[in-house]
């Protein structure tokens, strides 16, 4: 059986498009299962020599599921799980410019009859120009403005002095805006760090008073004692 599973998937990898016999209802009953927990993401990575890219992987490969896509190279690749792999992981290093990736997830059952089940669509993100070249962007809060986001899926329709001059503005609004709890939370990361600095000299200063203290106590005892006889 994955002999010939793996012959129909070498085939399929060299032919996109094939009309191939539907898979019986049982047949898909019984795969239903396996193909809707197919998985698509992405991870933001550097690899050694410092180069950024999008590592984009499929999870939930099996036997019988077959995943089929245009990769960053635009060729055209068919994966499964024929091998025992779960995963299966190609990487993009374009990221000044966003991608939209269509992976068609197939069942592939005996007699080589393989049926259509879905499409999983990922929008693989491209770096934000305005994040990288604007200074008011890279506060934190501005991270959730929409032109000063590290991300994007899509150029911004915004002739460039606009978008400039909406960053400049939300920037100063934030900072005329700060809000009682915001300098309240300020002043108190501030005392603490302050403490944690110099913790040691105030339980050495506190010591010695305790200290003086005591010592005081005792000799106006022991003066009080002595004056009473």
């Amino acid at each position: 059986m994955k002999k010939v599973l793996f012959i129909l998937y070498i085939f399929l990898f060299f032919i996109p498009f094939v009309n191939a016999e539907e898979c019986s209802v049982s047949e898909k009953t019984k795969f239903m299962s396996d193909a809707i927990k197919v998985n698509v993401s992405y991870e933001f990575k550097t690899d050694e020599s410092g180069r950024n890219y999008f590592a984009i992987t499929i999870y939930n490969l099996s036997p019988n599921v077959l995943v089929s896509f245009y990769n960053q190279d635009n060729k055209y690749e068919s994966v499964s799980g024929i091998d025992g792999s779960l995963t299966y992981t190609f990487n993009d290093y374009d990221i000044d410019n966003s991608r939209e990736y269509s992976f068609k997830i197939a069942i592939v059952g005996s007699g080589g009859c393989i049926t259509n089940i879905t499409v999983i669509n990922l929008t693989k993100p491209k770096k934000n120009y305005y994040y990288e070249n604007i200074p008011e962007c890279k506060f934190q809060k501005m991270k959730d403005f929409y032109y000063c986001k590290e991300w994007i899926n899509n150029d911004f329709h915004v002739d460039d002095y606009v978008i400039r001059r909406s960053i400049q503005e939300e920037f100063n609004k934030t900072t005329t805006s700060v809000s009682d709890e915001e300098v309240v939370s300020d002043n108190l990361v501030t005392f603490l760090q302050l403490y944690i600095k110099y913790r040691i000299y105030l339980l050495i200063g506190l010591g010695i008073g305790i200290i003086i203290d005591i010592v005081y106590i005792y000799l106006s005892y022991k003066r009080i004692k002595e004056g009473e006889f």
